[in-house]
């Protein structure tokens, strides 16, 4: 039997396959747990302050009626909703910066986020268009904040964490001291930025302070999943946790669609009992 000694071997036979990289479970559970928060405050600002004119406009009783006056009268200015609002805009978009420092494409899905953000703006001032009325149209949004936040990234994190931190850290500073009330008009630009008044819009996320706790979770992420593994790796398969890691995995998708989710559901509500 001849055997050929200049016969390379087969680096695939010989080579462990590389292990599937695997999510880090708990990213997308605080994501998916504050999607479902955020879900849920919408439909009870929906209940409290968009249907009842339609459903009750002569009065009514009920446990619709209830839930609506609940949501009315007591749950918006709920001091605790306000503290639960912060925590999880912080958990949200501290997270996004997180996952943004585990990727090497930041430059590339922040471009793609931001023409879905142009994309949503558009339709949301054509609909205020189709119904005559102001409300829908989102001019600056989470979404046009969180595209901006990874492009500035992009481009801070090719000189290192420092940059990032510095200037996470101003800014976070700065949002104490100022706010709409800074500047008289100023544009578009200001109000961006957090800092005119001039503007509208359905869905308002400025830079200040939001792309501070964004570059601060992307210089945490950084560090804290240096090896890009997750803390808890066992304890990412429970039944009770798979709605929350859906939900955070698609993030993107739930927030495009589930307000007019709520509504066509809402609606329809309307009708079957009305």
């Amino acid at each position: 039997m001849e055997t050929n000694i200049d016969q390379k071997p087969d680096i695939a036979a010989v080579s462990p396959a590389a292990p599937p990289r695997r999510r880090i479970w708990e990213l997308d559970f605080v994501r998916g747990l504050c999607v479902a928060l955020m879900i849920l405050d919408h439909l009870l600002y929906d209940l409290g302050f968009v249907f009842p004119q339609q459903w009750f406009a002569a009065g009514g009783c009920g446990v619709i009626y209830e839930l609506c006056c609940f949501a009315h009268d007591f749950y918006w200015d709920w001091p605790l909703r306000h503290i639960i609002r912060v925590l999880v805009l912080a958990g949200f978009i501290g997270s996004c910066g997180i996952s943004c420092s585990l990727s090497r494409s930041n430059l590339r899905r922040g471009l793609k986020l931001l023409a879905v953000a142009l994309a949503l703006s558009g339709a949301t001032a054509l609909l205020d268009l189709m119904m005559r009325q102001h409300g829908f149209f989102i001019s600056f949004g989470v979404l046009h904040m969180l595209a901006l936040s990874m492009l500035i990234y992009a481009g801070l994190n090719r000189f290192g964490p420092w940059p990032s931190l510095i200037l996470g850290a101003a800014i976070l500073i700065a949002s104490l001291f100022v706010g709409p009330e800074s500047c008289s008009g100023g544009g578009f630009f200001l109000y961006a930025l957090g800092l005119g008044s001039e503007g509208v819009s359905a869905d308002y996320f400025p830079l200040i302070p939001y792309l501070g706790w964004f570059l601060v979770g992307a210089v945490l992420g950084g560090r804290l999943y240096r090896d890009k593994r997750s803390f808890f790796p066992q304890h990412g398969h429970g039944k009770a946790l798979k709605p929350f890691l859906w939900l955070g995995r698609h993030a993107l998708l739930c927030y495009i669609l589930h307000q007019p989710a709520i509504y066509l559901i809402l609606l329809a509500l309307g009708k079957i009992f009305s």
